[in-house]
């Protein structure tokens, strides 16, 4: 039996929460998909206690970072993801944060107007204008009638009603080889301690201030599990400093053996994936990270799009359907917790749909600038004049 042979169970999931209050409801659909032994969900949860000030990130460091907030029609709830300032008057986030807006999704109106948020809940508040959804992530084969929650293309740009103001930061796209290099995450989703033992979402905590943290770039997912386009998703695991929870090893490691009575072992190989995280700075995206950011050399990277665990059934303690008695995840569920795997939409694969793009301002200079910029000029030349 090889665990990638067997049915994955997938979860579009969406966190919700009330506009103005702190009560928290999570609902999702389930889709089977032939990948793996997991579930997955469209998705920061730290490797200490996610109170430490370490991962609270300054108001510098929101800066350009958003929360979007889409009112549920005939309810006092909403969904909730995080964004990227890219433009004056644009926003990235994943496509499943607002296809609700899209004509061609199944769920095309059940929200009203985005609100975006700049630099977390408390920030400035714009209207979403307009929404562009890549047309990867409707195709019938590799988007997500297909795929769910690996569907390509889980990458959006919403446009504003209004620029932001001046001192928004606007950040620039990473056009390079994201795999092996280290990603800086920011956003503002549900958060709580890498070991499962306590979580939080609330409007005061997580959708105003944020969380902060690093996790390493080490695959992408076709490259992983031969699905999906290669390039467009980036991998990563939630390590807590030991082999047993090397996610990514366990999961790449094409040996396992019976032991009999229903139970399987994974001969794991470290050499394939030989990060253990970054200890303390390790983090993993949660419910409503959806969106957020990961930044490479102060460039966006990464766009979060979904999380990855072995399915509990091969993890339960019970072997008659089936048990790996070496499974990575240490709570066996699929709650962001050390063991479970990630993955964003990379922004160096859509790179090119997204520069076309995006709009930035063109300035005309008044007269009197002209002027000194011919005067300038003129200068110039007459020093290369006088050179020759």
């Amino acid at each position: 039996m090889k665990k990638l042979l067997v049915s994955l169970c997938t979860g579009a999931s969406l966190g919700l929460a009330a506009i103005a209050g702190s009560t928290v409801v999570f609902t999702s659909e389930a889709n089977a998909v032939p990948l793996s032994a997991a579930n997955a969900r469209l998705l920061l949860k730290t490797a200490g206690h996610y109170q430490n000030a370490r991962y609270i990130p300054t108001e510098q460091q929101r800066n350009g970072t958003v929360v979007l907030q889409s009112p549920i029609l005939g309810t006092d709830l909403a969904h909730y993801c995080s964004g990227t300032v890219v433009s004056p008057t644009q926003i990235v986030t994943a496509a499943h944060c607002v296809e609700s807006q899209d004509p061609r999704s199944p769920d095309y109106g059940l929200t009203g107007t985005t609100r975006v948020y700049l630099g977390g809940l408390g920030g400035q508040m714009i209207t979403a204008a307009s929404y562009e959804i890549h047309p990867f992530y409707f195709d019938p084969e590799i988007g997500t009638p297909k795929l769910g929650a690996f569907a390509a293309g889980d990458i959006a740009i919403v446009t504003l009603s209004e620029p932001v103001p001046a001192g928004t930061k606007i950040y620039g796209l990473y056009n390079g080889d994201p795999i092996g290099k280290v990603a800086t995450h920011i956003s503002y989703g549900t958060t709580g301690n890498g070991d499962g033992t306590e979580e939080s979402f609330t409007p005061e905590d997580s959708l105003t201030r944020g969380r902060i943290g690093q996790n390493l770039y080490e695959i992408d997912l076709y490259n992983a599990f031969e699905f999906g386009l290669e390039g467009a998703h980036l991998i990563y695991d939630f390590d807590d400093g030991t082999p047993e929870h090397n996610a990514l090893a366990w999961w790449l490691s094409p040996l396992e053996r019976s032991l009999g009575g229903g139970l399987y072992e994974v001969i794991v190989d470290q050499s394939l994936a030989p990060d253990l995280g970054f200890g303390l700075d390790e983090v993993m995206m949660a419910h409503n990270d959806s969106g957020g950011g990961a930044f490479i050399d102060g460039l966006l990277a990464g766009v979060h799009s979904f999380g990855i665990s072995l399915a509990e059934q091969w993890c339960d303690g019970d072997p008659r359907n089936g048990e790996y008695v070496n499974a990575p995840d240490m709570t066996c569920a699929l709650d962001s917790s050390f063991g479970e795997l990630a993955g964003d939409t990379s922004i160096a694969f859509f790179y090119d749909w997204l520069m076309a793009r995006l709009i930035f301002p063109v300035e005309i200079p008044a007269p009197a600038t002209l002027g000194l910029i011919g005067f300038g000029l003129l200068g110039l030349g007459l020093g290369r004049r006088r050179r020759a």
